[in-house]
């Protein structure tokens, strides 16, 4: 039976065509090979996680309870499939430079990649890629409008930042150098009414000059550059993140004024709890360890040590901390060697073991963002790995799903970041169809659509406690406020998620396994799920251009190193059943069903699609570069190859 080939969106490049030694390279010493003092020991490697996976260490348990939804047979001969004990077979097929040119080209996103490889003749599945393209436009948007919402709002009784920055000042002395720093902040967000430039401290314009100056600090980036106001907010909570490396002077002088003011700490305390949450804990001090009498005497060493913290400085608004940014400063704490390749560093700590993913009880929602996509460097772990056979091409895509997944996840948080029967009667029997293909309405990844779905729930959880009203506003875009309301929103994506794993267990023959009274209904959301995939094509998310970039180290004056998203590049997928899903005739009503019977290997066909991903590079750029999603893009649209992109964006 000659069988459609169909298309599915998601991860990495064109992975097929390293094979051999060169997956060894890939691997072991990347394109450079250089030697590095390092201040910790590396664990020893684990077993190959790269081989093709074995047949014989696969043991799914048949569940004869557990049906596939689709139907299958005539109307007068219905069928039942159930693959509870069937392995799917992923790999990665070459694709060939005679094929069509849409097959041949990058894309600046899914939706225009989607619709030119339909009009060559292909069909279109969704894919993880794709669903995280999804969430990243939601997340930018939900980011946007709680920045917004912070640091000025108009809900009754919330004490925004301007405000407390506001109520610090009334405890300064005007002609203080404290009160010229903390007012610059409020002149950068454009908080400042013309009555009130009477009042302006004349120092103020040293430290705006300053901080606009670096450009590494003061140049808005992502979804800040939609809008002026995005980009005021930018720079006022990124002057207020400016660290000093001694309390002495406006640190002590701010928190007393902390400590004097009871209204302005528990706005401070608010804020500190706020970005703690929504992106992850600090990376170095607040004020409120200053504020303490009992700390009067300790040295920012000794607080930062008792509070467990890195970075011996201290911010009104401290920055956020990453698992990658602990790793890359415990790798290179005096700079990197020039053949340093930081995605391959943090691929390998993760799947050595060295970094876990897993979220702590003080994590943030990066936390849970990084975890869901640590499933795709360790496919392993997943309960899923049972039933999917991944060959060592298909698992390198997954890599390359890792990398371009995780820069766009850093992005969102870039400004915060600091890098049935009854009787006896047996229905006839009719025989199954000629061939039966693995059915796959996104791409298999069970685990990351479950991960995702317990990371919008955290966040739920946490922004219900601290907004009144969630649906008092929308999330954003770039040309303007998105189409619901944001707690609708959010609440959408996160039984859309959950909905999203259902399905995905459906297609691969996997009970779904939820923690005791998690908050997903398995009929209704994957309802929800499969209403979505069937018109995912006019999802207006899925039109933008999802090329990013986002600084993960930087050594100031001399060189900054970026992760960037260049195009959606399209791949081959191939999926095939290993071992037989069994079949029987849908049981008639009242009546007591037949013994489920494995297909014959000569009715099993493989199943092949056109998957899209995001190809992904790693580029260095001299001095305290900066690198707007705009800039980016522009190098893109002028250069055809990943390999010319990534050599014009290195200056």
């Amino acid at each position: 039976m000659k069988l459609p080939v169909k298309i599915a969106i998601t991860a990495g490049l064109i992975v097929a065509v390293v094979v051999g030694a060169g997956v060894a390279w890939y691997f072991a010493d990347g394109p450079n090979t250089y030697e590095v003092e390092k201040t910790h020991t590396e664990p020893s490697r684990p077993s190959d996680l790269l081989a093709d996976d074995r047949l014989e260490d696969k043991h799914p348990v048949f569940d004869p309870d557990l049906i596939e939804s689709r139907p299958l047979g005539e109307h007068d001969n219905p069928w039942q499939i159930n693959s509870s004990a069937a392995v799917i077979k992923l790999d990665v097929r070459d694709i060939r430079t005679s094929e069509d040119p849409a097959m041949q080209r990058l894309y600046p996103d899914y939706a225009s990649a989607a619709a030119a490889i339909e009009k060559a003749g292909y069909h279109v599945l969704p894919s993880v890629n794709l669903l995280g393209g999804k969430a990243k436009q939601f997340d930018d948007g939900l980011y946007a409008a709680m920045d917004l919402y912070m640091a000025r709002n108009a809900e009754v009784g919330v004490r925004d930042v301007e405000l407390c920055v506001r109520q610090v000042l009334t405890e300064l002395m005007p002609t203080g150098e404290a009160y010229a720093w903390l007012w610059a902040s409020l002149e950068l967000g454009g908080y400042v009414g013309t009555d009130e430039y009477q009042r302006r401290p004349p120092m103020a314009d040293r430290f705006i000059a300053e901080f606009l100056g670096d450009k590494a600090q003061s140049q808005p980036v992502g979804f800040y550059n939609w809008n002026e106001k995005l980009q005021r907010v930018f720079r006022f909570l990124r002057y207020l993140q400016q660290g000093f490396k001694r309390r002495e002077g406006t640190p002590n002088v701010v928190a007393r004024a902390l400590r004097k003011n009871a209204q302005a700490r528990e706005a401070y305390a608010r804020m500190l709890d706020f970005y703690r949450h929504l992106t992850n804990p600090f990376i170095n001090l607040s004020l409120l360890p200053l504020a303490e009498p009992a700390n009067a005497d300790k040295s920012l060493d000794e607080l930062a040590a008792v509070g467990g913290l890195r970075h011996v400085e201290v911010a009104f608004l401290p920055s956020s901390d990453a698992p990658e940014t602990e790793l890359f400063e415990r790798l290179y704490p005096e700079g990197m060697p020039a053949g340093a390749d930081l995605m391959m560093d943090l691929i390998k700590a993760i799947r050595d073991g060295a970094v876990d993913l897993a979220p702590k009880p003080n994590s943030g929602w990066y936390d849970y963002q990084l975890h869901a996509l640590e499933t795709l460097l360790l496919p392993g772990k997943g309960p899923e790995s049972n039933k999917l056979l991944l060959t060592k091409k298909y698992k390198l895509r997954l890599v390359e799903a890792f990398k371009a997944m995780v820069t766009k996840t850093r992005e969102t948080h870039v400004r915060q970041m600091m890098a049935a029967g009854g009787n006896t009667s047996v229905a006839e029997r009719g025989p199954p169809p000629e061939s039966l293909s693995p059915r796959l309405r996104l791409e298999p990844n069970p685990t990351y659509y479950l991960r995702i779905a317990r990371s919008y729930a955290f966040l739920q959880t946490y922004l219900m406690t601290v907004v009144e009203n969630l649906n008092s506003m929308p999330g954003l875009r770039a040309d303007g406020p998105r189409d619901f309301p944001l707690g609708d929103e959010l609440e959408n994506m996160r039984q859309l998620f959950y909905g999203l794993y259902f399905v995905s267990c459906d297609d691969i023959g996997l009970k779904p396994e939820l923690l005791k009274d998690e908050n997903a209904d398995p009929v209704y959301h994957r309802v929800l799920a499969a209403k979505w995939l069937e018109d995912w094509q006019h999802d207006p998310d899925l039109a933008v251009d999802t090329r990013v970039g986002v600084p993960v180290y930087r050594m100031p004056g001399e060189y900054t190193r970026f992760w960037c998203t260049v195009g959606v590049r399209p791949i081959k997928l191939r999926a095939s059943y290993v071992t037989s899903p069994s079949w029987r005739p849908t049981p008639k009503p009242d009546a007591t069903p037949a013994d489920w019977e494995e297909i014959e290997s000569y009715n099993l066909t493989p199943e092949t699609w056109v998957i899209l991903g995001d190809d992904f590079v790693e580029v260095q750029r001299k001095g305290d570069a900066t690198l707007t999603r705009k800039q980016l893009r522009e190098v893109c649209d002028q250069h055809q190859t990943k390999q010319e992109i990534a050599a014009a964006l290195a200056d």
